[in-house]
Order: structure tokens, then sequence, then C-alpha cells
């Protein structure tokens, strides 16, 4: 870690999981394959509130999910199938491998997020009164 190579990849992972509801939508997939109705669904019915905009609503638009999921799909994290054979045709949205093992990847990071909490209480406060904006 620290050298050119560490912050290609740091790039490379911040575009490929850019937007604000990849995290809801990995969370929600975690579980396993959901419709997408059920996907917004369990997006829009999750209790946790966002401190970084002081919201308590997941306002989460059908159309913006689809570009999301659609984006996901391209960057390969995300696999989407239909079944024809059913009438209507069943379509599911699931995890691939690779996002499942960057998911379980992500412990550590979320354990640091836990233990410096308040550092992260701090900055959230700052941006929402807008402190620090250049």
């Amino acid at each position: 870690m620290g050298d050119e190579k560490s912050l290609k990849r740091m790039w490379d992972l911040q575009n490929i999981f850019k937007g604000d509801w990849v995290p809801d939508i990995f969370v929600a997939l975690s579980s396993g394959p959901l419709r997408r109705g059920e996907l917004l669904e369990k997006i829009r019915s999750t209790q946790v509130p966002y401190g970084w905009s002081d919201s308590e609503t997941h306002n989460l638009h059908d159309r913006v999910m689809g570009e999301t999921l659609k984006r996901l799909e391209t960057a390969e994290m995300v696999v989407h199938t239909r079944d024809e054979r059913v009438f209507p045709p069943v379509s599911l949205y699931t995890l691939s491998p690779a996002a499942e093992e960057f998911f379980a990847a992500l412990e550590p990071v979320v354990q640091w997020a836990e233990k410096h909490g308040d550092l992260i209480e701090r900055v959230q406060q700052r941006r929402r009164h807008g402190e620090g904006d250049e």
C-alpha cells in the first residue's frame, strides 16, 4: 500500500462503486436474488438514517435504481437474469461472485468506521453546515 499501484486501484474502485445507491443495492442483494420491485421496496424500507444528508427517507426512484443497476451490471458487480420459460417472465438481480467477495472484504473497513464513528460524525456535521467546502 502507499504506492502508485495502490492509488490506481483506489481510483478504479471509486469509479466502479460510485453512486449514492450502490451501498443500498449491495446490502439489499447480499441476502440473495431479488426481483426489481422487491429490491426497490427493500431499499425504500431501510431504517438506517443517512447521516451525510440528515435525511431519514430512502426515496429511491425506479429510474435511478435502473441506471445504477445497469452501471453495476456493466462493471460485472450485479448479475441480471431473466427466465422466459414462465409468464410473466421472472427477472432477478443478484450480486456477482466478485461483488460477494468485495462485500466480504469490506468487513475490516466497516470495523474501522465503527472504531472512528466520532470522526465520521464530526465530518458529517461539518459537511451539513458547509464547513470546509470551497
